[in-house]
């Protein structure tokens, strides 16, 4: 049986080190240990099945921003780990739909009862029946989608979308000679889209890989102007591309 791999996303190295051996001595393999600067980069590398994470994290992003991202981007379970933390970032943090709560100091036992309650419910999730297919399958199995534009239902074709931008709990799908508003957030619409063709390039942004023309060095280029690109999807982005 293969061990679960888990990532540790912690601040403190000696809570971190003391962490991965504790994950030892349970059976589980640790495939990264983090400080929080880079964790989202080492989730696409290491691919973990559980993340741990430090809800108190400092720098530019804490450790709810950058649950806020797992769930968004990779979709794996992940824990916050916590000695002490404020109401409001509690607050933040269960918008966040953490897997669960780990406060400090923990037990082996209690240690293990989060992850596998953690990595069974991810799982059970995955695996309830779809009536004998994949509901998107059955999103992305023709090529094109329809668009709601006042009183009038649009079909727009896949191969004739640039770029769908964030714009609040909406979002953008540009084309060449249109732009149209549909009330789908930017997650909902990275879900509905066909993964061979579109990626996410920025937290505001997806782009269309078969429309690119060109990459600038924190931009994608195209027919009609130019997104940017996040820093932590630049990695996943260029590795789509055949670069000689």
């Amino acid at each position: 049986m293969t061990k679960p791999r888990i990532l540790i996303s912690e601040d403190e190295v000696i809570i971190a080190e003391d962490l991965a051996a504790s994950l030892e001595d349970l059976g589980y393999e640790t495939c990264a240990i983090d400080s929080g600067e880079d964790t989202l980069d080492m989730i696409r590398e290491t691919q973990p099945d559980l993340v741990l994470l430090d809800i108190n994290l400092k720098g530019d992003a804490d450790g709810v921003d950058i649950g806020l991202r797992i769930r968004e981007e990779f979709g794996i379970p992940f824990i916050y780990l916590t000695a002490y933390a404020d109401t409001a970032t509690i607050d933040r943090a269960k918008k966040t739909e953490p897997d669960g709560f780990l406060v400090k100091p923990y037990d082996e036992k209690s240690l293990r009862s989060a992850i596998e309650i953690a990595l069974y419910k991810h799982d059970s999730k995955d695996s309830k029946p779809t009536n004998g297919s994949d509901p998107k399958e059955k999103d992305v199995a023709a090529d094109y989608i329809f668009v709601k534009v006042k009183h009038r239902i649009i079909k727009v074709h896949y191969s004739n979308i640039l770029w769908v931008e964030a714009y609040d709990n909406y979002s953008f799908i540009v084309t060449a000679d249109q732009k149209y508003l549909v009330s789908s957030t930017l997650k909902d619409m990275e879900h509905k889209l066909p993964s061979q063709s579109f990626v996410r390039v920025h937290r505001s942004y997806i782009a269309n890989l078969d429309k690119i023309e060109a990459l600038e060095e924190n931009s994608v280029v195209f027919s009609k102007g130019e997104i940017p690109i996040g820093k932590s999807y630049k990695k996943a982005l260029m590795s789509r591309f055949n670069i000689i």
